[in-house]
């Protein structure tokens, strides 16, 4: 995969998550993580690369969105893991006491922010898998424009179809013919 088609995937993918205001940090965030890969001598196949900016943009996402500025370690996301199973200690050696009660005190109730790429679905982990098999099956079985429109209109912020059309420079006519089209081919699914 050449450096342009690594660029065209970024914003492909950056252009996905719907979080314009981040679009060039997503961007860079999914080269940084493609280049890495490949300097680390990794040549899978190119769905693996994308596999790799997309998660990298998820926990980009994720940490923006987040209360914490702690960079998630494995460190950190142990003690996480720890604080979610009710430990009143530091699990690793490296973190002391005093940074522990703080990182509880950031995380509250979740500690989704730090493990993984369930943070998007508050932790709930079944959710999240149902959410991507959706979105893998959306993704087959429509074009580019109508799996967008599909993810705007009936994801979870549901926009409306005249906020679909101004944020996808389109008509309000063509979004409703396009959004029937996207229901028929459910329907057939059925």
């Amino acid at each position: 995969m050449n450096t342009e088609d690594k660029m065209k995937v970024c914003r492909k993918l950056a252009h996905s998550f719907r979080r314009h205001e981040l679009t060039d940090d997503l961007i860079q965030e999914g080269m940084i993580a493609m280049l890495e890969a490949e300097e680390r001598g990794y040549d899978g196949l190119a769905g693996d690369f994308v596999m790799l900016a997309k998660k990298r943009m998820q926990d980009f996402i994720s940490l923006c969105q987040g209360p914490l500025s702690i960079p998630p370690s494995s460190e950190t996301r142990e003690n996480a893991k720890a604080i979610r199973n009710g430990s009143e200690t530091p699990v690793t050696e490296y973190m002391t006491e005093d940074t522990y009660n703080s990182l509880k005190t950031a995380l509250g109730a979740s500690t989704a922010l730090l493990e993984g790429d369930e943070v998007m679905y508050e932790g709930n982990t079944e959710e999240y898998i149902w959410v991507q098999q959706v979105e893998d099956l959306m993704r087959e079985k429509l074009s580019e424009k109508d799996f967008q429109i599909f993810q705007m209109r009936f994801g979870p912020e549901e926009f409306t179809q005249v906020e679909v059309a101004k944020a996808l420079d389109m008509s309000e006519r063509n979004v409703r013919l396009r959004e029937h089209t996207i229901q028929k081919k459910l329907s057939r699914l059925k």
